[in-house]
């Protein structure tokens, strides 16, 4: 009787195994029973005409043919008896469809309008099929949990959490794409999939977004940013990061960290307009330091204090820092921008030395709100740069060089509260390092007052590196990113001054900038991959000054350019291209400004800039080793925009006072006239010579 015993054990264990899997295989074989687990808010509930519809209360058992109705605010959850379920947010339509059939493909719903998220179930560790529809997609899942929203424009985002999702394009039911956990498509009628970046895993309706998301996790869509043509060109959507969520200038996560603000600076056409202002009268420290051939003009050794303390962010003080630095830097919130710079003639010589040394500090913040989420973010960024001229003068012709070097560091940070349906934290911390060390060649010639000449060459070498030093959600730790770049930039320029006839003065410059980097990206939910990048740059600017009185001077500046960027993404094992992109920006700008002496000490001015610009992008995505598509961006992508994209008017407001012929201090009030927030600024200058007595 024992060895009988002892096999009975075995043959009870695989009976038990067979039961596990048939008892739940037979009921899955019965009708499915859908049935509305949770009610919140109103929600409405009919089959087919509007006059017949009432309030959906807990329990109730809904049928196929069914309309769930949120557009008034509610939120349902439906349970399957085979375990799955779909959360129906605030604002949408959702039809049920014939789900109790046993076929190999059921249908379960279709959504008209707004956003679901669902989670099917797999029955007994095997496949539990479904289909749900949108008004552009068909959607089939065999067990994952992901998430539908149909957009105001109708097109259909589907963002994958677990699992892979089957999305098929019903405007060409042959363009069919496997989107695999982290990641999303949208599908919009008459176009190509346009396939949205990692997204990271996360518990329903909790996306965790990677470095470049947005965390408006849970709160509703935010509204397209206004632009006066499409950023990203036409036919070409603007990119979606995280579900419900657009890019917004007010979400924590739109700070850029010191790293975007510096690359974006190379390229970013825009701030070229901010720069081509009061070109018609000299400015002795800034021209010399542009052209190193212009330090021939000191008289006697000359040195000058500047410091610029700005709040609140705006193009007043892009400008002048972009002047103090060898590169543009975008302050916000508040920036404190010390410099101070000396030429000085050797001797009796023709030789001519000088430099200058500048920092900035720049940190920006901020705070959102939305249902059950608040969220909060921040950037500190320390920039540092030096710069050393020579020149001599050779009668009315000079030639000068100069070197300089840029360092920057800066600190991001944000941490995202979602409480919905239980608190969940979700913390990043990340650094930024930039250097950049540049040669400068220029030469220049004086015809009188008539005109002064002068033409530079400048050659520099990046390095820069952006990476995430942590990232949780739940304290759980996720995939972290990182970029580094390498490259050098070559740019040539020219400046021309002059007097047209008495009181009336004319400025012209121009300049031309490529740029080449080479990046190395590690992005969490994408293959390890390089980027090669490549910008150029053109743009010319025109001023005019007159001057009516010694108290009273008038200026008006008009320029243009012109950005091409070219951008190409390969995948490190393979060496294939993943993604290719090219963008072009163009603007024509206009500035007008007057500046008055009121008394002996005290001066006022005000300026209006008017600009006009256009963007174009197209993108390619490839697939890598596995089919997969990808879309990843980074500082350099052309989907990087100008700081200032929102509007399309500034103006400045100064008002100062002259303690001494060699001391000033104005304040500036820029606005760009509810665009973007005004900023305030402290303007101190104090010039003096060291050699004559003052």
């Amino acid at each position: 009787m024992t060895p009988c015993r002892l096999q009975s054990v075995p043959l009870l264990a695989a009976l038990s195994a067979a039961l596990a899997v048939l008892v739940p295989l037979a009921a899955q074989t019965g009708p499915v029973v859908a049935r509305a687990s949770s009610v919140t808010g109103p929600a409405l509930v009919y089959s087919g005409n509007p006059a017949t519809a009432f309030s959906l209360t807990p329990g109730f058992i809904l049928n196929p043919g069914d309309r769930v109705d949120t557009r008034n605010g509610g939120r349902v959850v439906i349970d399957l008896s085979d375990g799955s379920m779909v959360v129906v947010d605030p604002g949408s339509l959702l039809v049920l469809k014939d789900f109790r059939q046993a076929g190999s493909l059921r249908e379960l719903f279709e959504i008209l309008a707004g956003k679901v998220r669902v989670n099917i179930h797999h029955f007994g560790g095997r496949p539990n099929p479904y289909r749900m529809n949108s008004p552009t997609a068909s959607i089939a899942v065999r067990g994952t949990e992901f998430s539908i929203q149909v957009e105001p424009d109708g097109g259909t985002q589907v963002i994958v959490y677990s699992g892979t999702v089957e999305v098929t394009n019903l405007s060409d039911p042959n363009q069919t794409i496997l989107i695999e956990a982290g990641r999303g498509v949208l599908v919009q009628a008459g176009q190509d999939f346009h396939l949205i970046g990692a997204v990271g895993s996360s518990p329903l309706g909790r996306p965790a977004g990677d470095r470049h998301d947005l965390l408006a996790l849970g709160g509703p869509p935010q509204p397209p940013v206004p632009a006066p043509t499409n950023d990203l060109g036409a036919g070409v959507p603007k990119p979606r990061i995280a579900p419900g969520a657009e890019p917004s200038t007010t979400a924590p996560r739109s700070p850029p960290s010191a790293y975007d603000n510096y690359l974006a600076s190379l390229t970013d056409v825009d701030q070229m307009a901010f720069l081509f202002r009061f070109n018609a009268f000299p400015e002795s420290h800034l021209d010399s330091l542009e052209n190193p051939a212009y330090a021939t003009q000191f008289t006697s050794a000359e040195a000058r204090a500047f410091v610029l303390p700005t709040f609140g962010g705006g193009p007043n003080a892009e400008s002048s820092l972009t002047t103090l630095a060898p590169a543009g830097i975008v302050p916000s919130n508040y920036s404190v921008s010390p410099q101070v710079s000396l030429f000085t003639p050797i001797g009796h010589s023709n030789f001519f030395v000088g430099g200058s040394v500048s920092g900035s500090r720049l940190s920006e913040s901020a705070a959102a709100t939305a249902p059950a989420v608040y969220a909060t973010g921040g950037v500190i960024s320390d920039f540092y740069s030096a710069s050393l001229v020579a020149a001599r003068k050779f009668g009315a012709t000079s030639i000068g060089a100069e070197f300089e070097f840029l360092r920057g560091s800066g600190s991001y940070s944000s941490a995202t509260t979602d409480l919905d349906p239980q608190p969940l934290l979700e913390q990043i911390f990340a650094a930024s390092r930039i250097s950049q060390s540049r040669w400068t060649a220029g030469i220049s010639h004086d015809f009188g007052r008539a005109a002064k000449v002068g033409l530079f060459y400048r050659y520099g070498g990046i390095q820069a590196i952006d990476s995430d030093i942590s990232h949780t959600v739940g304290n759980i730790p996720v995939g972290l990113n990182s970029a580094q770049s390498a490259g050098h930039s070559a740019e040539i320029g020219f400046r021309v001054r002059g007097l047209l006839k008495p009181r009336w003065f004319y400025g012209a410059t121009g300049s031309w900038l490529q740029v080449s980097l080479a990046d190395r990206l590690v992005e969490a939910g994408n293959r390890d991959s390089h980027e090669r990048d490549r910008a150029r740059r053109a743009s010319a600017g025109l001023g005019l000054g007159y001057l009516p009185s010694r108290r009273l001077a008038f200026i008006l500046d008009l320029a243009a350019g012109n950005a091409p960027v070219e951008s190409s993404r390969f995948e490190d094992a393979t060496g294939n291209l993943l993604q290719n992109a090219a963008a072009s920006t163009r603007f024509v700008s206009a500035h007008f400004a007057v500046q008055a002496d009121l008394s002996r000490r005290l001066f006022a001015s005000a300026s209006l800039l008017k600009l006009w610009r256009n963007r174009q992008l197209n993108v390619d995505l490839f697939p890598d080793q596995f089919g997969a598509l990808s879309l990843v961006e980074n500082s350099f992508f052309p989907y990087t925009t100008g700081a200032y994209q929102l509007a399309s008017r500034f103006s400045d407001f100064g008002l100062g006072w002259k303690f001494s012929p060699h001391l000033f201090a104005e304040y500036l009030f820029t606005t760009s006239y509810g665009a973007t927030a005004c900023s305030h600024a402290v303007m101190l200058r104090y010039s003096f010579k060291l050699h004559n007595g003052e």
